[in-house]
């Protein structure tokens, strides 16, 4: 149902909010984070939020890029700095570095930027069902967490399981949410 909402959004409404919701990404980087920062970003699948703008400002104030690959047999993402255009096609049609870009360790990753289906006020999220994002998480507790979501995106209530990491900060075209 929420994703059937998240796709009837016009493409001109989603660009729309995805510039707003960029905008306010940065804006709490640039307060959140030091220079020289390492943040884990997701390229955009289908509707989801944007995040080609935040990729271009984290580049130009100072902070370094990293995006995830999904490694078969293992529950983490692995992350690779690699420029936005290297990405390529890969499991589910997600956009993933190759498996011999620069890697980074989890504990270099000072803020994560995550997509998902359904969010919470209290942080909980829905993604697509497989656990990467949770398990990656739960490696690195200290990490900022925020997620992108349009406003439609949200609900009331998000039964959560113990496995499950809530994020700090919900970031929509309408507010930042800060759950912490």
């Amino acid at each position: 149902m929420l994703l059937a909402l998240r796709d009837a959004l016009t493409p001109a409404t989603r660009t729309s909010a995805s510039r707003s919701i960029a905008d306010r990404a940065t804006a709490l980087l640039d307060v959140k984070l030091p220079q020289g920062s390492l943040v884990a970003l997701y390229a955009a699948k289908g509707t989801e939020v944007e995040t080609a703008e935040i990729d271009g400002h984290a580049g130009s104030h100072g902070m370094r890029v990293a995006y995830p690959r999904i490694v078969p047999g293992d529950r983490r993402l692995a992350f690779h700095e690699v420029p936005r255009q290297e990405l390529v096609i890969a499991r589910f049609g997600l956009r993933e570095p190759r498996p011999d870009a620069p890697a980074v360790a989890l504990d270099q990753i000072t803020a994560f930027v995550i997509p998902g289906i359904a969010f919470d006020r209290a942080g909980g999220r829905i993604g697509w069902g497989r656990g990467y994002y949770d398990a990656t998480l739960e490696a690195v507790p200290s990490a900022l967490r925020i997620a992108l979501a349009f406003e439609c995106q949200l609900v009331p209530h998000i039964g959560r399981e113990p496995h499950d990491m809530p994020v700090h900060y919900i970031i929509t075209e309408v507010a930042t949410y800060a759950v912490v």
